[in-house]
């Protein structure tokens, strides 16, 4: 049976007016003003599905008497549509889903979340969302500092040197447990290593943290998302050097044939 789990974050929607979806080549989001009078936006991590309905009763199995006051996000538990996505995904893409990655994730890292709106629910299948908030409306504005889509800040000061070349280390800066704290919403960016090539840095391994049914996963991704090491808990950067290492020596090897 279905049925909904409250998710709790420090913004809270105004209970009246109505949020505004926006889908396209901008930011796609919820955008909505907070019951202290203050916007806020919610972004989407993975975002694979979304539908808004009209509706004063929520159509899932929910027991207001545990959520605490001002609830308003929803973890749909059991949900026939992630199902539904899943086999979709499944059934025409294969091993060809996400550039060769594991169509199973949709069922281990996805979520269907429903947001609670006055006479209105949005609801989304995604691996995560963040949320932000403001004192002007976030319509059109990029993303806040800090926000966990954006590139960790550059660290040259850290840096890998194997093969004669050098690859920069950029950490999240944030304390451990905030970090995994913040996994709970969607996943967070643990380090990024930028190699440095022909005057030129690019971003081509992350070590991504999750946490899903309150397992953490440290995930270290390759350029494309492709899947490279897998590690429980959060990661060291000595567990991680190697593999990096190893695509150094690949990096290394091409160009020497290239006469580089």
């Amino acid at each position: 049976m279905e049925s909904l789990k409250g998710i709790n974050i420090p913004v809270i929607a105004d209970s009246v007016l109505d949020p505004e979806l926006y889908y396209g080549h901008k930011i796609t989001g919820i955008y909505f003003q907070t019951e202290d009078d203050l916007f806020g936006r919610i972004t989407f991590y993975n975002l694979d599905a979304l539908k808004v309905c009209r509706g004063e009763v929520i159509p899932y199995e929910c027991d207001w008497g545990v959520h605490a006051p001002g609830t308003w996000i929803f973890k749909v538990n059991n949900s026939k549509w992630l199902k539904e996505r899943f086999e979709y995904e499944h059934e025409n893409y294969g091993s060809a889903y996400e550039w060769g990655g594991d169509v199973s994730e949709m069922l281990t890292d996805f979520s269907h979340y429903l947001f609670s709106f006055h006479d209105q629910f949005i609801e989304v299948v995604a691996k995560g969302f963040w949320f932000e908030k403001d004192s002007k409306s976030l319509f059109g504005k990029e993303l806040q500092d800090g926000h966990p889509f954006l590139p960790l800040p550059e660290a040259p000061e850290k840096k890998i040197l194997a093969y004669n070349l050098t690859c920069q280390v950029r950490v999240n800066t944030n304390h451990t447990s905030d970090i995994i704290a913040n996994s709970a919403y969607c996943p967070q960016k643990l380090f990024e290593f930028a190699l440095e090539l022909d005057g030129r840095t690019s971003v081509n391994n992350t070590v991504i943290i999750t946490s899903h049914q309150g397992k953490v996963v440290s995930r270290l991704r390759g350029y494309l998302g492709d899947l490279i090491a897998e590690f429980n808990g959060v990661a060291t950067l000595e567990e991680v050097k190697p593999h990096v290492e190893k695509y150094m020596s690949e990096i290394y090897e091409r160009r020497k044939a290239m006469g580089k």
